[in-house]
């Protein structure tokens, strides 16, 4: 009966054109935007996005994620081991939906500690949470800027 479900939660997530809930999925459908988001305060209100990373293979999840100003950032908790962390590091392009709508968006792994610093204050300050490793916070901090 578990594998009936989990094969069933697969095609669901196969069929809803993203991931469901913790499982991933594939390509995400929406309405694409092309135009610059300047401003990505009306994500705010929005819990997770949808990312989808490997154009040739697309794979996407469900994931936290913070904004300021004109910048979007996500983090991988597991780090390296996360598959779309990997999936980013072997090809930058990435595409982000937010409420239906498509961003295009291009992958760049924050390494600046001043920025880290501050990403984490930014997800402290929205989620209340952090990944704790032997007492330290240390995600794959991503910032999704425009292609």
């Amino acid at each position: 009966m578990k594998r009936l479900a989990l094969v069933l939660t697969a095609l669901a997530a196969l069929a809803c054109g993203g991931p469901l809930g913790w499982m991933p999925g594939g390509k995400l459908d929406g309405q694409p935007v092309d135009a610059p988001v300047g401003d990505w305060s009306f994500a705010s209100r929005v819990e997770k996005l949808q990312l989808e990373t490997d154009p040739a293979d697309p794979y996407s999840v469900n994931i936290w994620f913070v904004t300021e100003d004109g910048r979007l950032w996500v983090f991988a908790g597991g780090g390296e081991s996360s598959t779309w962390a990997k999936n980013l590091s072997a090809d930058p392009r990435a595409i982000v939906r937010i409420e239906g709508k498509l961003y295009p968006r291009k992958a760049v792994r924050v390494t600046d500690s001043e920025e880290i610093a501050h990403v984490q204050q930014l997800y402290l300050e929205k989620y209340d949470y952090t990944r704790d490793v032997n007492g330290v916070f240390h995600p794959v901090i991503i910032r999704l800027d425009p292609p």
